[in-house]
C-alpha cells in the first residue's frame, strides 16, 4: 500500500474516532425558517368511502404525520355527496395526525389532510381541552371531539395570531340545492393553518394556494361568514 493512502486512511479513522469519542451530539440541522414556513409544511392525506345501500355511512378517516414532522393543522373534503348531506361529528389533532368523523345519509367519499411542518427547530405542540391555550403558548388549530373542543398549541416560535373573515350567505332553496364556495385570505406573511364558516353544512374545509388562505364549500341556508387563524412565525 503506497504512503499516501495509508496516511489518508489513518486520518479518517481519527476523525471519526474523536467524533465518537467527544460525546457530543451534533446540533439539529433546521429544517424551516419563518419566512419559508408554508414551504416547509407537507399536506399529507387519507381517504376512504362507503358503498351505495351501506348500512351504515359512518366514516373515520385519518391522515398522519411522519416521525420527523410536527402536526400544525388538518381539513377535509368530501365529495360525491347526495344534495351535499354530509354531517361533520369530529374533527381534531392527536398523536401527530388528524381525525375527521362524518356521516351521511347516502354514499360518498371522505379525504383527510394532516399539514405537517418538517420537525427542527420544534414548536413544542401540545392539545388541550377547551378552545384557550395555556399563558405562554399560541394557538395553532382549533379541534372538536366526541368529548367537545381541543386546541392545538404551540409554546415556541409563532409571533402572533390574528382572525380573518368574510361574508358567507347560502342560497340552497334557490340554487337547486347546490353546494357554494367561498375563500378567506391572510394578511401578508400568516399562513392559514385552521378555519372554517359559522353557517351551512360544510363538505370541504380545508387550506388553499400556499396556506395563504383557508377553503370552504358548503350547502344550506342562511348567513354568517368563513373564517381562518392566520399564525406568523418568529
Amino acid at each position: 500500500m503506497k504512503m499516501s493512502t495509508r496516511m489518508a486512511i489513518i486520518l479518517a479513522a481519527c476523525v471519526v474516532a474523536l467524533g465518537a469519542c467527544s460525546g457530543l451530539t451534533p446540533p439539529a440541522r433546521a429544517t424551516w425558517a419563518p419566512g419559508s414556513v408554508a414551504g416547509a409544511i407537507t399536506t399529507r392525506s387519507a381517504s376512504a368511502q362507503n358503498a351505495y345501500g351501506a348500512s351504515s355511512y359512518q366514516l373515520t378517516v385519518t391522515a398522519r404525520c411522519h416521525a420527523d414532522e410536527q402536526l400544525v393543522g388538518g381539513g377535509f373534503e368530501a365529495s360525491d355527496v347526495f344534495e351535499y348531506a354530509v354531517f361533520l361529528r369530529a374533527s381534531y389533532p392527536a398523536n401527530n395526525a388528524w381525525t375527521v368523523k362524518t356521516d351521511s345519509i347516502s354514499h360518498y367519499a371522505l379525504a383527510v389532510f394532516a399539514y405537517c411542518l418538517r420537525g427542527e427547530p420544534s414548536l413544542e405542540t401540545g392539545i388541550v381541552s377547551g378552545e384557550e391555550c395555556p399563558a405562554g403558548a399560541a394557538l395553532l388549530s382549533h379541534g372538536m371531539t366526541d368529548q367537545g373542543t381541543v386546541t392545538l398549541c404551540a409554546e415556541r416560535h409563532v409571533a402572533s395570531v390574528s382572525r380573518a373573515t368574510t361574508p358567507f350567505t347560502l342560497n340552497a332553496t334557490t340554487t337547486g340545492y347546490q353546494p357554494q364556495s367561498a375563500i378567506v385570505a391572510c394578511p401578508a406573511g400568516a399562513i392559514a393553518l385552521d378555519g372554517g364558516a359559522t353557517v351551512g353544512l360544510a363538505l370541504v374545509s380545508k387550506a388553499g394556494d400556499g396556506f395563504t388562505r383557508w377553503e370552504v364549500v358548503a350547502g344550506g341556508d342562511g348567513a354568517g361568514a368563513v373564517y381562518a387563524n392566520c399564525i406568523t412565525f418568529v
